[in-house]
């Protein structure tokens, strides 16, 4: 129905209202979760079982060959996780000769060393843990000042910058080995230092 008010019609009732756009939802503030450092310790194992030497071991694993290639791995154990950063690793110097407390000539000559030593001595964030290693051929308490003695002839191969930065030099437990001692390439892998090295801020390694 209209009104005619000066010969215009004007509609009765509500109007219809204008629909104003509703804003768009803005997205909670969330808090991202902080990074946790974890250590995922090496794989040891400890054992009784015990293997002689086979013939020309011995003498072979004096050489500048010796049993394994490459003489130095960098081992990082564990799986990655998300949300985690990893605040250790593991650089394991190997292939000792039999008895022998001195690192081979051809050991501190690999390029992975040698890198790997310069970043040491540079990386103020880094401190380190040298632990010495034997096969389980021999008394085992002689093997223990083998042991002590590989670790402390791998200390002296540090930088001095690095060397301050030690917390220990030490054999490894009696019984304990990086693996079985079954092999040839086991006990020469058994024959090692391991230099354990750790973070000390929020750096990843």
């Amino acid at each position: 129905m209209y009104i005619h008010l000066h010969g215009l019609a004007q509609p009765q009732g509500p109007l219809p209202q204008p629909v104003i756009p509703g804003q768009p939802p803005v997205p909670m503030p969330t808090n991202p979760l902080v990074p946790k450092k974890w250590c995922p310790e090496l794989v040891k194992i400890q054992s009784n079982t015990c293997f002689s030497y086979e013939p020309q071991e011995i003498a072979i694993s004096r050489t500048a060959a010796g049993h394994l290639t490459p003489d130095v791995v960098l081992v990082q154990p564990g799986m990655v996780l998300p949300n985690v950063i990893v605040s250790c690793r593991y650089l394991i110097i190997r292939d000792f000769g039999v008895d022998w407390r001195h690192v081979k000539l051809a050991a501190s000559n690999e390029q992975l060393f040698k890198d790997w030593l310069n970043r040491f001595e540079t990386d103020k964030s880094l401190f380190f843990r040298i632990v010495g290693y034997s096969d389980c051929v021999g008394v085992e308490r002689n093997n223990f000042l083998l042991r002590r003695g590989r670790a402390r002839n791998v200390f002296k191969l540090l930088g001095r910058s690095a060397r301050s930065r030690v917390m220990a030099v030490i054999a490894a437990p009696p019984q304990t080995y990086l693996t079985d001692n079954s092999t040839i390439a086991a006990r020469a892998n058994n024959r090692s230092v391991v230099i354990e090295f750790f973070v000390n801020d929020s750096q990843t390694i």
